[in-house]
């Protein structure tokens, strides 16, 4: 007779539920029954499957409801909201979009996860797919409709993020009903070639992204109903996305020197119609930061801040920078890529003092929050937008886009602030034409290295954009 391999599995001591953020063993998740009939669930109303907590399960480990149907979908035991198997299994990072409404989150956030899907597998060995798919469907049109769309000379345009609809789950506590926001999670795995994929299950981890509607981080918008920013203070990295186009100081500066029509006439009616001093978000962000965390008024948050400049193309000739440097540094044989952080920091010290020049209200707040903040110039599209003939909304043609930096803000942080995963590219002191590219060192559960150690080792400079 032949036997059964044993396969045990790496669950996380504790896992955090992406959706209401409570943190439970792996033990108390609940199941999500299987069997047609067992509808009507406490917390999500009468339509959605019964969770339960089994005490029965197959050989294969799946967990048997009433009718004794085999379930695989698990649950957090607090809001009954489906949690991704993979959150079980690999560590959390929280990465947190903020900004001002139409200030440009969600293209930005379609045109990085892009990016992402293709520069971390070919230039870092990195596998980064869909956790859930369910859960990214709206991010995955988005992609589509701009990238994979088959007419490339239609305008199209991504809707605007609302404060309710299909990217929130309503959760019933007795008579309370609490909205929270649906993420999109990704799977971070490195592949064969990677420098340490001898760790790649310690490596691996799933990234957990939020686009809320701008409208969710004005003052008085987060409360027990609606706790939908409350992911912040959870988050490994803050993203503050400043939107030039909505600034008056900016838009007279670029007069005549661009011919994108946010920076015209339509901007102004934006501005007339919904005056939102962009810094105040970022204020608000803050304070909900200082106030979830016990963060005291005076003190800074550790965790970095990347602030965002979007739609940067309607406003380049500012930086007085004819083109960006590389993402990318690799070397001779093209076998080993490595972030460019030298170019970004440049480039980041660049924005900062322009920045200062035209807001300095802004660079205020981004510095009074955080100890680390980076500045990066990002343009979703790489172009302007142009209007409908038949109804004056603005759009883009597929054939058009080619976004500029989008991945940079989470490549740059991935390779300073994620442990063991991207390799990132400082200069060697010995000689002008070499650079160091550095592995951080992986790290255990308890904070200590193991793997590379991180030194690096010196190789010609050859630089690279990510196609």
């Amino acid at each position: 007779m032949g036997t059964t391999a044993r396969v045990t599995l790496p669950l996380q001591s504790r896992v955090i539920c992406p959706h209401c953020w409570s943190e439970f063993p792996p033990d108390r998740a609940l199941w999500i029954a299987q069997h047609p009939d067992l509808v009507g669930d406490l917390r999500l109303g009468a339509d959605q499957p019964q969770r339960f907590l089994p005490t029965r399960f197959t050989v294969q480990g799946a967990a048997l409801d009433s009718r004794e149907f085999p379930c695989y979908g698990l649950a957090c035991p607090k809001c009954h909201l489906a949690v991704p198997r993979p959150m079980f299994e690999m560590r959390p990072v929280f990465l947190s979009i903020l900004g001002s409404p139409a200030c440009g989150k969600s293209y930005f956030l379609a045109a990085t996860t892009w990016r992402l899907r293709r520069v971390l597998p070919k230039y870092f060995s990195i596998g980064f797919n869909d956790a859930d798919p369910l859960l990214n469907h709206r991010l995955q049109e988005y992609e589509s409709l701009q990238f994979l769309n088959p007419n490339q000379d239609a305008l199209v345009a991504i809707e605007k993020t609302e404060t309710q609809g299909d990217l929130y789950d309503t959760v019933l506590f007795g008579d309370q009903a609490v909205s929270y926001p649906r993420p999109f999670i990704f799977s971070l795995v490195p592949l064969e070639g990677h420098p340490n994929y001898g760790s790649a299950s310690s490596l691996a981890s799933t990234l957990c992204v939020y686009d809320n509607a701008g409208e969710s981080f004005l003052p008085g918008e987060d409360n027990a109903a609606n706790p939908v920013t409350r992911h912040l203070a959870l988050s490994r990295v803050l993203l503050f996305l400043f939107d030039p186009t909505q600034d008056m100081r900016f838009r007279k500066l670029c007069s005549g020197k661009t011919d994108d029509p946010q920076m015209m006439e339509r901007a102004e009616r934006l501005q007339r119609e919904r005056p939102v001093r962009q810094e105040t978000i970022l204020s608000e962000a803050a304070q909900r930061v200082r106030r979830y965390s016990g963060l005291a008024q005076s003190q800074k948050h550790t965790r970095p801040l990347i602030v965002v400049v979007t739609k940067f193309d309607s406003c380049w000739a500012l930086l007085k920078k004819e083109q960006l440097p590389p993402v990318c540094i690799t070397d001779s044989a093209g076998v080993r890529s490595a972030v460019n952080v030298e170019g970004i920091e440049e480039t980041s010290r660049l924005l900062r003092s322009l920045l200062w020049q035209i807001s300095p209200e802004v660079v205020s707040a981004a510095e009074s929050f955080a100890s680390q903040v980076l500045y990066v110039p990002v343009s979703a599209t790489g172009c302007g937008p142009e209007a409908d003939p038949a109804t004056g909304a603005f759009g883009f043609r597929p054939r058009d886009i080619s976004p500029i930096w989008a991945e940079v803000p989470v490549l740059y942080a991935m390779s300073r602030w994620m442990q063991g995963l991207v390799s990132y590219a400082k200069p060697a002191a010995q000689a002008e034409s070499k650079v160091t590219i550095a592995t951080p060192p992986v790290r255990d559960r308890h904070g200590a290295g193991q793997g590379h150690d991180g030194n690096g080792s010196s190789i010609r400079r050859r630089t690279e954009t990510p196609q």
